[in-house]
């Protein structure tokens, strides 16, 4: 980890990347901000924990999403089974933000509708996937690991997404990438 970071820092550096995975990954806001929390509250309580930790961004957007695992599956022992949607199928909503991307002109609204009929095309998991790799830009390794798959797997996943996405909207999906 960083040298002298406190946790009060990493929370104000990673706070909102962490809150915007967690209701990607579609949980309610306040379901997020709690989960959040408890990540931080697990590294109040073992601070040594925060030496050992190299990639402490991968570390709290693991954490995060197996915090809200964990409370997926607490909420689902409550609730009857036909409304219980399996583990592995959880949505991964990706929303472009307008307020985010401070759209002034046409031709950038044009391009945002583009991306999300593009993301709408997409499984649950392969936008999960794109998301983790081209906006947080993880690694394969890491990729695999948080969504726990092999590497090769992950590297399927990602070509199959690329792969959909380019028989669908031809060379434009190219050009985004590149962008990337």
């Amino acid at each position: 980890m960083k040298t002298g970071m406190d946790l009060a820092s990493l929370y104000n550096l990673y706070v909102n990347d962490l809150f915007i995975y967690g209701c990607y990954l579609g949980f309610e806001r306040e379901v997020v901000k709690d989960a959040i929390h408890d990540v931080f509250v697990k590294l109040t309580a073992d601070e040594d924990l925060l030496r050992h930790i190299s990639h402490i961004k991968f570390y709290l957007f693991k954490s995060l999403k197996n915090r809200l695992l964990d409370i997926h599956k607490e909420v689902r022992r409550e609730v009857t089974l036909g409304n219980v949607v399996p583990l592995e199928e959880m949505p991964f909503n990706i929303m472009i933000n307008v307020e985010d991307l401070i759209i002034e002109r046409e031709e950038q609204i044009q391009i945002k509708n583009e991306i999300e009929q593009m993301l709408n095309a997409l499984t649950d998991r392969q936008r999960e996937i794109i998301y983790l790799r081209y906006v947080q830009e993880y690694d394969y390794k890491q990729i695999a690991e948080l969504l726990q798959i092999s590497v090769h797997g992950c590297r399927k996943l990602v070509s199959k997404a690329i792969l959909s996405l380019r028989e669908k909207f031809g060379s434009l999906i190219t050009f985004l990438i590149l962008l990337s």
